[in-house]
């Protein structure tokens, strides 16, 4: 049985060693050559954005760096946030990432990583407007991201605080409604909310009018049955293990 097993290892040694860094060995032992989609979404800082031609963000390069530890070839495309847990659904994708809420709706469809960050929503206002809090935004509109776990939190609480619902495709055009006056607010991710607001200074132009409501888990998305949650989760382990996980947050000023 000794020998047996230590066959095992040293052929799990030495086929990592032929298949090079598009090798990954599976959580049974097995090892597979690993070029892995990932969609990613371009306009969700400090969690998912493009520089140049560059994904950056803490979930790109949390997984990134997983990817570096785990042997995976991961080939990126860039994808509308709305557009990522159908593409993982049709089999388009093997991982999504941007600062995807696990939520009980997503685990029907979908499966997760390990939590790597925790966040809830936030309603903001612009910053010269006169709304001091949610009770002030009654009989008024916000703006929510289509798609975004904010927009089921916003349907949970939108008869509560006698609001209407517009629904948007991004980012940039909940800001613009608001600019214009189109919306009186929106409600978005508290880390972005939060991480734009670092980002303006002393010159901010939104403004904070709720508690962060119902705070969880921000994780990657797989397709269901997937065989690299487990591999991307012992990734995630060694980063938090090492420290490397909690630096990569404080990269962003998130920490």
């Amino acid at each position: 049985m000794l020998k047996k097993r230590l066959g095992s290892a040293m052929f799990v040694c030495v086929a990592a060693a032929v298949f090079g860094h598009s090798a990954a060995v599976l959580a049974d032992g097995n090892v597979t050559t690993a070029k892995l989609t990932v969609g990613a979404a371009p306009d969700a800082p400090p969690f998912s954005y493009i520089q140049g031609d560059k994904f950056l963000g803490i979930s790109n390069d949390i997984l990134q760096r997983v990817g570096r530890l785990e042997n995976l070839d991961m080939r990126y495309q860039q994808m509308a946030f709305d557009g990522l847990i159908p593409a993982l659904q049709v089999g388009q994708l093997d991982i999504a990432v941007s600062g995807i809420f696990i939520t009980k709706e997503r685990q029907a469809i979908v499966d997760f990583s390990t939590p790597y960050f925790v966040e809830g929503a936030l309603v903001v206002v612009s910053v010269n407007s006169g709304i001091k809090s949610l009770a002030e935004l009654k009989g008024k509109t916000i703006a929510c991201e289509q798609g975004s776990a904010a927009l089921k939190v916003a349907r949970e609480h939108a008869a509560e605080w006698g609001v209407t619902l517009r629904i948007l495709q991004d980012p940039a055009s909940m800001q613009l409604a608001m600019r214009s006056g189109d919306v009186a607010g929106m409600i978005y991710d508290s880390a972005l909310v939060n991480y734009q607001l670092r980002i303006e200074g002393a010159k901010p132009t939104i403004k904070i009018v709720s508690p962060v409501l119902d705070p969880t888990g921000i994780a990657f998305a797989f397709p269901k049955g997937s065989k690299w949650v487990a591999i991307v989760n012992r990734g995630i382990a060694k980063l938090k293990a090492s420290g490397e996980l909690d630096a990569i947050a404080k990269n962003y000023n998130m920490n």
